[in-house]
């Protein structure tokens, strides 16, 4: 019996990229050439979107390789890699276990830190298990090693951070996974916002925040989020 071999790594990246960034654009989390996706190669340089094409139109060969400094390695002629390319480089630099990484600009979300209306607040219980508490991070110029200052404090110990005045930036193990954090974040915000039309969101009783921040430790050293 014969097995078909084993499909490339960088492929499968490129296949699972294209579709990822369809989908955000498909779930509004993008609009025309906003965002930027990347993922981590086994050579550990960079798999990454280019700089200005619509993230819902991307085909396999629009994609880019980096190294770790940001420069290019490989990639279509005229094609140009993200501006916010050191934005995903910080978080590969500080994190070697994330191996993919998503920006976009979720509407309802960025309104939130246009407002000062924090995320980080443990309301909503799947939220709290699938995310944690979504800090935000202090606004830094698009484009510019700012932005990995502005996310420092919070790159260790989570997942999902919301980039003031700009959007937000999640990671994971897997590209699927970290749009999946993505989309969750706009869904929380989305959730709070009904809440407050409704009168104003009523905190878990503590016992009960602590049962859920018991499970979100179990998960994560289970290696289920």
């Amino acid at each position: 019996m014969t097995t078909n071999p084993p499909l490339d790594v960088e492929t499968a990246l490129r296949a699972e990229m294209v579709l990822c960034g369809r989908l955000l654009y498909e779930r509004g989390l993008v609009v025309a050439g906003d965002g930027n996706l990347s993922a981590r190669l086994p050579d550990d340089t960079i798999l990454i979107t280019p700089a200005g094409l619509a993230k819902g139109m991307l085909t396999v060969d629009d994609l880019l390789v980096i190294d770790l400094d940001g420069r290019l390695v490989r990639g279509a002629p005229g094609r140009q890699p993200s501006s916010e390319r050191y934005l995903h480089l910080f978080v590969y630099r500080h994190r070697p276990d994330i191996m993919a990484c998503i920006h976009a600009h979720p509407p309802t979300a960025v309104g939130a830190t246009l407002a000062g209306f924090s995320l980080a607040e443990p309301l909503l219980p799947e939220a709290l298990i699938a995310l944690g508490p979504i800090p935000t991070a202090p606004y830094a110029l698009t484009g510019t090693t700012e932005m990995g200052a502005a996310i420092e404090p919070f790159v260790a110990d989570h997942e999902a951070i919301l980039l003031a005045y700009h959007g937000a930036v999640t990671y994971g193990t897997t590209l699927l996974q970290a749009f999946h954090r993505m989309e969750q974040i706009e869904h929380c915000a989305r959730t709070l916002l009904a809440a407050h039309l409704f009168g104003g969101a009523r905190p878990l009783p503590p016992e009960r925040l602590a049962e859920l921040q018991e499970v979100r430790r179990a998960f994560r050293a289970a290696g289920r989020i």
